[in-house]
């Protein structure tokens, strides 16, 4: 409204423009009104965290007052016994006032434990699907990652690599075998040395023979001990 009194004042109009655009105005204000404009964007809901810590604080505020009309029934109770006649009826009065406070708070209670065990297990429901998510794009990026590495490595160069690496092991192999050859036996034949080991076996042996003919049957008495006699000098 206040930009078309600015284009009024602006520019001078015939006073049946000037009754048009003003209608237009008012039917384009009923049409907002009927069918609404464009609504602002409000504040961002809490968060699953943020709701549960405020019902921790109510949840706590709902304990100690359970826990006070405990205390006031505890003593209304002692009151009750010690009182008689009408300080006993109203003593038993406001027990049934706290009573039925306490029952308040703790229905309250209960519901409010039941909504916050409903939220934390969507919080810790929602925790596990980021956590899911989390984890399957580090492996989407690990794939990557192995699959760039995986690019730079030739099959036909690892296959030549062992093969180098079998050549290198069995030239070491013949290194040591020569460098470990004693030059000192050279031009001694092996066949002479196992002849002459076949010999000493078979001397060996004869000498066993020997010695296993030389010992008394174990059927045989074994002959008598000598029996040192000594002298006696008169």
């Amino acid at each position: 409204m206040q930009n078309h009194i600015v284009l009024i004042t602006k520019f001078k109009y015939t006073p049946y423009l000037i009754s048009k655009i003003l209608n237009n105005g008012s039917r384009i204000n009923k049409m907002r009104r009927l069918f609404g404009g464009k609504k602002q964007p409000g504040p961002p809901p809490p968060s699953l965290d943020e709701t549960s810590q405020s019902m921790d604080k109510r949840v706590q505020g709902l304990r100690e007052k359970v826990a006070e009309c405990d205390k006031d029934l505890a003593q209304l109770k002692e009151e009750i016994k010690r009182s008689r006649g009408t300080s006993s009826s109203i003593a038993k009065q406001r027990a049934v006032q706290v009573l039925k406070r306490r029952k308040m708070y703790q229905q309250q209670l209960d519901n409010l434990l039941g909504q916050q065990f409903n939220v934390e297990q969507m919080s810790f429901q929602t925790q596990g699907i980021q956590d899911t998510i989390n984890a399957v794009s580090a492996m989407k990026a690990a794939h990557q990652v192995q699959t760039q590495q995986l690019k730079q490595i030739k099959i036909n160069d690892v296959e030549n690599l062992m093969d180098d690496i079998a050549d290198l092991q069995f030239d070491t192999e013949e290194i040591n075998e020569v460098m470990s050859r004693n030059y000192a036996l050279d031009g001694i034949d092996e066949t002479e040395l196992e002849k002459e080991l076949e010999e000493l076996d078979e001397e060996l042996l004869q000498e066993d023979m020997s010695r296993s003919s030389l010992k008394v049957p174990s059927y045989l008495p074994s002959a008598p001990q000598k029996v040192e006699q000594d002298q006696v000098t008169f």
